[in-house]
């Protein structure tokens, strides 16, 4: 009987192998655990204000809410 080669491993592409990794490089780009964390609480702190800005509160109460548009001034 002879040994016969495995099949060449397929690259894992599910999703908690890609978190996995993920991980890996952020504790390797910033050499602990608490400075991983910090890093993803700021992105996520500035992705969650950048989303509040952009999204349309829509017409409220006959006035755009507040930060949905910016007033315009009237022409003199």
């Amino acid at each position: 009987m002879s040994a016969q080669q495995a099949e060449p491993s397929a690259e894992d592409t599910t999703i908690d192998a890609e978190i996995t990794g993920v991980i890996a490089d952020l504790l390797e780009e910033h050499g602990s655990e608490m400075a991983a964390l910090r890093a993803l609480a700021h992105d996520f702190i500035v992705l969650m204000a950048d989303a509040d800005r952009s999204v349309s509160r829509g017409y409220l109460r006959g006035l755009f809410s507040q930060g949905a548009r910016p007033v315009r001034e009237p022409d003199a």
